[in-house]
């Protein structure tokens, strides 16, 4: 049986959850058989590997993420994630667990360095609640990260939460298997406001997963109604948008399973995910 290819980390609004019914959509709306998949603002690449997952080659998907996530994925693509220089920061991870957090925030204090690539998932894997770290010119912003935790006498959950998540053991076999099956992906690490505005081939599809408007902690935003807009004004290809809310009357809600999660775990519903189309 063939092993599955997986997003590297939790990640705060990432489409894993998802994925699956977004990219039914996005095939049944595919103009042809060999149409190419354009999945903008990609983050931790839920929708990409989907893709994938469901046969597409990864030379017809297009990604582009303004964050460490689109140098991530650029070096996915073209064959230049070091993953010896991943390897590396594995073997220094410490051997308790409980010293993760002191040591991932020390690290995170370091200036970005020539790895940024092969050192994102680590940082992000170790995020409390899956937030956002971004790099900030020669830094890295909004690193905190999780604890390790032991349940009390009194605790309702009885399981320990690892400061990692996957472990390291299960990252690194996650971004193995994303070196070799995301081969070929061509991503953009720019701004989705600045990339190229020419008209993209008929025989395209676009998905595009901006930022929540209701949300905070994410470093890149931008105006999805501009977007929308300026897009339209040049194509004419099946446009997808996810959003916390329906954005026009062509929107359909997807369902989550599962708990209702949050950060916290006390959220009294799931939040709702639309997918509008244009």
């Amino acid at each position: 049986m063939i092993s599955l290819l997986r997003v590297p980390c939790s990640y705060q609004g990432g489409k894993q959850r998802v994925a699956a019914q977004i990219v039914s959509h996005l095939l049944k709306a595919a103009p042809g058989p060999n149409s190419r998949f354009y999945d903008l603002c990609c983050g931790s690449g839920a929708v990409s590997i989907e893709l994938v997952n469901r046969g597409v080659d990864p030379s017809r998907i297009w990604m582009l993420d303004i964050s460490s996530w689109g140098t991530f994925w650029s070096a996915i693509g073209s064959g230049t994630f070091n993953m010896d220089a991943f390897d590396q920061f594995l073997s220094d991870l410490p051997s308790d667990k409980r010293d993760f957090k002191a040591y991932m925030s020390a690290l995170s204090a370091l200036p970005v360095g020539d790895h940024e690539v092969e050192l994102y998932p680590l940082l992000q894997a170790c995020s409390f609640g899956g937030k956002q770290i971004w790099r900030n010119g020669e830094r890295w912003a909004n690193a905190c990260f999780r604890d390790y935790w032991e349940p009390t006498a009194t605790s309702i959950r009885r399981s320990h939460a690892n400061p990692m998540q996957p472990s390291p053991t299960e990252l690194r076999r996650r971004i193995d298997a994303l070196v070799n099956g995301m081969r070929g992906v061509t991503c953009l690490n720019m701004d989705i406001m600045t990339a190229p505005s020419a008209p993209i081939s008929n025989n395209a599809v676009v998905y595009v997963d901006p930022p929540y408007q209701s949300t905070t902690r994410y470093a890149f935003r931008f105006d999805v109604t501009s977007f929308i807009n300026r897009f339209r004004e040049v194509n004419q290809v099946p446009l997808f948008v996810s959003e916390g809310i329906p954005l026009n009357d062509n929107a359909l809600m997807l369902k989550f399973g599962g708990a209702n999660g949050g950060i916290s775990g006390i959220r009294k519903v799931k939040h709702q995910e639309w997918l509008s189309r244009f």
